[in-house]
């Protein structure tokens, strides 16, 4: 499992650490019926939050408690998602024709929309990728890997190297990346994950911010933090400082410019699950998580400021992955609930609201939960499949489909044509 769905361990972490251990003797209690109950919770106060009911029907199906699935499926379609059901989310549950009708009729109410300006598949397998980013050096596009802990350079053809010794330094499993052009770096968050190769306990709930100089191929710097954490995305502002999401804390953590250590720019439990980050032209930050979007105004200082972003019509924004930026535009790539959206997002932040949400693409064959993407020029480039491959029950990685060499990279344009 790769953080593309990883908002979902996330939450699935914090709903445990909320519970008491029980008493000796006790039977422990199913994590996923804890994640149930607080999902309905969730409905109960937010009776339309689209993410809470999708992922309750997704957890009551991996219980196999087909009659409760199917009455979130049900409690989804009144409320309305604007995408297809995932089958991949939904297990043995997808065989029933009660699934199939209701993911007929979700279907039917979410025609693919948008084209890529060019497809192309990559030369190399075993990477479950998770983070993008673009090297304007070397005109590659950088990919990281969630299972051989090292970040892999992809190059106009589609070949594959690696750019950094698998594990090197400590290096653990790659999730979001920034290239930082000036100093010729690439910023990474690196997570302990039971997918990632050579792991061992004492990896457990390890999280790191690096530095690799894309020049010498290594890791050069290293943050580590203290305690379980899992940093997940990350941006820089123009101070100079990385912000790094932690999605298990609900916090985000800021290296300042020239520090040695992480340090806490916003607190525990200030967000759910947070995800996606990118920096705005003010200085702010957009961070996404559960629930929705957010600004965080002044994110260096003593005091810095959250609001949460209102949207058009109650437009459910929350479960988004990956975050980019080109000017005013913010693209975003939403994963947890359907089979992937692709929005082009307009922000008033002065007033706290999404102006405009617009799908620039979904449904598209290739999809198999799309994580992030970057921008070059006027398009965004994102891996459309990294659940092409899983890791399989010896843990190892299942083999790529007959005939694939790879994953397959779309571009679609990100240019407003009307």
């Amino acid at each position: 499992m790769m953080r593309c769905k990883i908002l979902l361990v996330a939450l699935l972490a914090t709903v445990l650490a909320e519970h008491a251990q029980p008493q000796t003797g006790t039977p422990a209690p199913n994590p996923q019926q804890q994640l149930l109950a607080a999902l309905a919770k969730i409905v109960e106060k937010h009776p339309r939050h689209v993410g809470a009911i999708y992922v309750a029907a997704r957890t009551a199906a991996g219980l196999g408690d087909k009659a409760t699935a199917i009455h979130w499926l049900d409690r989804l379609a009144a409320v309305g998602m604007g995408d297809e059901l995932d089958p991949d989310d939904f297990g043995a549950l997808v065989d029933t024709d009660a699934y199939r009708e209701r993911a007929a009729r979700f279907a039917a109410k979410a025609p693919p929309i948008g084209k890529p300006e060019r497809t192309r598949e990559l030369r190399c397998g075993d990477i479950l990728p998770e983070g993008t980013a673009w090297d304007p050096k070397r005109r590659e596009l950088l990919v990281s890997s969630g299972r051989r802990r090292t970040v892999v350079a992809i190059d106009a053809q589609g070949n594959c190297r690696d750019v950094v010794p698998q594990g090197d330094r400590g290096l653990m499993a790659v999730l979001g990346m920034m290239v930082d052009p000036a100093t010729d770096s690439l910023w990474v968050a690196s997570t302990a994950a039971p997918f990632m190769i050579d792991r061992t306990p004492e990896n457990a709930g390890r999280a790191m911010l690096a530095r690799i100089d894309l020049a010498l191929g290594r890791v050069v710097d290293l943050y580590p933090l203290a305690g379980h954490a899992m940093l997940n995305d990350l941006t820089r502002t123009r101070d100079g400082s990385v912000y790094v999401t932690d999605s298990q804390r609900g916090a985000v953590w800021r290296l300042p410019r020239g520090g040695n250590a992480l340090v806490e720019a916003l607190p525990a439990e200030t967000f759910e699950s947070p995800n996606g980050i990118v920096a705005l032209e003010s200085g702010a930050l957009l961070v996404a998580d559960f629930d929705g979007l957010a600004i965080v105004e002044s994110p260096g200082s003593k005091a810095p400021r959250v609001r949460r972003l209102a949207t058009p019509s109650d437009l459910y924004l929350g479960g988004i992955d990956g975050l980019a930026r080109s000017g005013p535009r913010v693209v975003a790539i939403q994963n947890l609930v359907g089979r992937t959206r692709i929005w082009a997002i307009t922000l008033d932040t002065a007033n706290g609201r999404v102006t405009q949400a617009k799908v620039l693409m979904r449904g598209h064959p290739d999809f198999r939960n799309p994580t992030t993407g970057v921008i070059v020029g006027d398009r965004l480039l994102f891996l459309a499949d990294p659940k092409l491959q899983t890791v399989a029950p010896d843990g190892g990685v299942t083999p790529l489909p007959a005939g694939r060499t790879g994953h397959r990279l779309l571009e679609i344009s990100i240019v407003d044509r009307r």
